[in-house]
């Protein structure tokens, strides 16, 4: 893939999750870059990231999930990324779909991909 594409991770108390989930991007997306936003947490997930040197961004208070990843969009606007993608810190995203949702993007032309555990049939793209 030649797009530059961002994972956006907003993190709100994840410290349980943080590890396993930059893991498994490392593994099944290696040419995606990511951006953990720490929401205010109170428990360990900033000092986490921070021992583990994974990408930060640690916001003072809680703006939740709308802010952490508005904070995460103006990152890849302002770094020049060609996608950016919301990816959850709890472990119930994988990063094995990332590609093909870019691919999609790329393919269609669309401005947002969405995808879904929750479907069980194919939909046709609008």
């Amino acid at each position: 893939m030649n797009k530059r594409v961002l994972a956006v991770i907003p993190a709100y108390n994840e410290e349980e999750n943080i590890v396993s989930t930059i893991e498994d991007l490392r593994k099944n997306a290696p040419d995606i870059d990511y951006v953990i936003v720490n929401d205010g947490s109170k428990d360990g997930t900033a000092a986490i990231c921070r021992e583990r040197g994974y990408h930060l961004i640690s916001l003072p208070v809680n703006l939740g999930l709308a802010g952490a990843f508005q904070t995460g969009m103006k990152y890849a606007y302002a770094h020049g990324y060609d996608y950016a993608i919301q990816f959850d810190a709890d472990g119930q995203h994988s990063a094995a779909y990332i590609d093909d949702m870019v691919e999609v993007a790329e393919e269609t032309g669309a401005n947002v991909v969405v995808g879904s555990r929750f479907a069980d049939c194919k939909k046709p793209f609008s």
